[in-house]
């Protein structure tokens, strides 16, 4: 028995020593292991029904798409955190402008770019995406960026996609001719997220905008489920040098005081729509502003209907509003009180000033054609509203006190001294907490400083669109027992979203137009209109930027409608990542994303 002891030890210092050696070579093991994929996840939007560019409207989906196509041109960090515009799928582009001024560009794509399964991108591809965009029978819902290519309005009337003016010379030539000379055509239809190339087998297939879909930019489809969106990085995109994450999820946001919370617990990177104390805490530091989103709330005034056929009654009851007041009413520390009816993050297309640097200044020329190959430097332009408040129309400060005494004289012009014999007029909104208070709040301006009674009405969004669309006509038929017994009455004030379909200040000021068929408020005046034809027909950008800030001086002079406060939003990126750059209206491109060595 004594005999086994030294077998038993000598067994156990053997175990022992496999033991330790396994140990000591277990971190040479886990060093030979790949390294996780460096994920971000972004709360930052709606959950996505599609990927089909053309057809996507739900929030935040732009975003995805700007990282999984990319057009004939493409969005870079200009060095300040916002978006500037650079060559994408094109490497150069040339253009030339008629006596007419009617521009045609002729776009050269890269030799070496690739849909995601390998096949090549042609010019023919961004054919294909235009002329189905245009097409009415596809009913998409931002065909109107179109509306600047030669032969689109000939699409729309007879739905012949071949009469739009886009054409392939070749699989690496793109030539489009444009009616007039289109500011923003590079930046909203050669750089924007409706507007990328597709693919036609896949369309035809059923393919299109699905888990299936191919795409041509930084990233590919990795998940689309329950409208949780992940990506990952292309192997076919010819920019190999990028960086960035490997992967991005995209989640649903849902509940803002929720998401804050997931975001603080570190279960996102990037979270858009802060809660009230978040928001505060960014507002005390006294040096952030919202980001903007390209829409002003206000009132619509139905200029067909009495008073608000007199001017002067019209322009009364904006100055006796005051802006800031109803903006904090409101309770959203992301809005801003409006000066004017076109909202912050609008582009005017003119360049802006340069800093004073002595040189005289430089006379406004056409854009000259890039040199093939060589990246154009981004152009710097002006914010319209920023232009407007430093040189346009509207001083940065006004008196309140000044505007109700001007506004009372003009009410008594308009034969309602001291709101005496003013009628009964209703103010109709969707119904919402905000839209309550700030009805609340206007009505009760209009009480305090003109003497006139408004009753302010909560509808239903179906009610709402109802009344906005009714005559006069429909209305009396019904009221003498037509056959529509149930047309509503039109409305007086309407509470509303003014919102841009691209970026550019036209899309807004065109809906006031006296022949446009969405000039709902009826507005018809020969100066506008005139204002509106001249910055069409302008060549020089900043011609047309001119007209435009003149075009809205007339509105707001008229006051068709009243501008009360400009839209915001706010948004938080995990503390240890960089190189995050945006553009208007909750767009962020995250190509650039680095986390330091410490987040890491």
């Amino acid at each position: 028995m004594p005999t086994k002891y030294p077998k038993l030890i000598l067994a156990a210092v053997l175990a022992l020593s496999l033991l330790l050696s396994a140990c000591g070579s277990q971190p040479e093991e886990d060093s030979s292991q790949e390294a996780e994929p460096f994920t971000v996840t972004i709360c930052a939007g709606d959950a996505q029904d599609t990927l089909d560019p053309a057809a996507s409207t739900a929030q935040g989906g732009e975003t995805i798409l700007f990282h999984l196509f990319e057009n004939l041109m493409r969005w870079e960090d200009d060095g300040s955190g916002h978006a500037a515009l650079a060559p994408g799928q094109a490497e150069s582009y040339a253009v030339e402008t008629d006596y007419a001024g009617n521009a045609t560009y002729t776009f050269t794509l890269r030799d070496d770019i690739q849909w995601s399964d390998g096949q090549a991108v042609t010019a023919g591809d961004f054919v294909a995406a235009w002329q189905r965009l245009a097409d009415p029978a596809n009913d998409l819902p931002h065909r109107e960026l179109l509306a600047d290519i030669a032969g689109y309005s000939d699409v729309q009337s007879s739905g012949d996609t071949t009469l739009l003016g886009v054409s392939a010379a070749d699989d690496q030539t793109l030539v489009v001719q444009l009616t007039g000379s289109c500011a923003y055509f590079l930046e909203e239809v050669c750089a924007g997220a409706y507007t990328m190339p597709v693919r036609q087998d896949l369309v035809e297939r059923g393919q299109w905008g699905g888990k299936d879909t191919a795409t041509n930019g930084a990233y590919t489809l990795s998940a689309l489920s329950a409208g949780a969106v992940t990506l990952a990085r292309s192997e076919t995109y010819y920019d190999s040098a990028a960086v960035g994450p490997d992967v991005l999820r995209f989640v649903p946001a849902s509940d803002v005081e929720e998401d804050y919370d997931a975001f603080s617990g570190g279960e996102s990177d990037l979270v858009v729509g802060l809660p009230r104390e978040a928001l505060q805490a960014l507002s005390d530091s006294g040096s952030w502003l919202p980001d903007p989103v390209t829409a002003t709330y206000g009132l619509l005034l139905n200029t067909q209907a009495e008073p608000f056929t007199d001017p002067n009654v019209r322009l009364a009851l904006r100055l006796a509003i005051d802006t800031q007041a109803v903006a904090e009413a409101a309770g959203d520390l992301t809005l801003r009180a409006a000066s004017g009816l076109l909202p912050y993050g609008i582009t005017d297309y003119g360049k802006a000033p340069a800093e004073d640097d002595g040189q005289a200044e430089e006379t406004p020329v056409l854009p000259d054609p890039n040199a093939a190959g060589q990246p154009q430097e981004p152009d710097t332009f002006w914010d319209f509203r920023t232009h407007s408040l430093e040189m346009i129309t509207v001083t940065t400060e006004s008196d309140y006190e000044d505007d109700c005494a001007q506004a009372r004289s003009l009410l008594a012009q308009a034969g309602y001294p001291n709101g005496t014999g003013f009628p009964a007029v209703e103010y109709i909104y969707v119904s919402s907490d905000t839209a309550k208070a700030v009805a609340q709040a206007v009505t009760a301006m209009w009480k305090e400083q003109l003497g006139i009674t408004v009753t302010a009405l909560a509808v239903t969004e179906e009610e709402y669109e109802a009344r906005l669309t009714a005559s006069e006509a429909e209305a009396t038929d019904s009221g003498a027992g037509g056959e529509d017994a149930e047309a509503p009455a039109p409305f007086q004030i309407a509470a509303r979203d003014f919102t841009a379909a691209y970026n550019d200040a036209k899309a807004i000021l065109k809906d006031f137009y006296s022949t446009n068929a969405t000039n709902l408020s009826g507005y018809d005046s020969d100066a506008f209109d005139i204002l509106m034809k001249s910055a069409a027909a302008a060549v020089s950008p900043e011609a047309r930027d001119a007209y435009l800030h003149d075009a809205e001086a007339i509105l707001l002079s008229d006051a068709p409608a009243i501008p009360l406060y400009c839209e915001g939003l706010a948004w938080q990126l995990r503390e240890g990542l960089t190189g995050l750059y945006r553009a208007p209206d909750g767009v962020f491109f995250l190509f650039s994303l680095a986390q330091s060595e410490s987040a890491a």
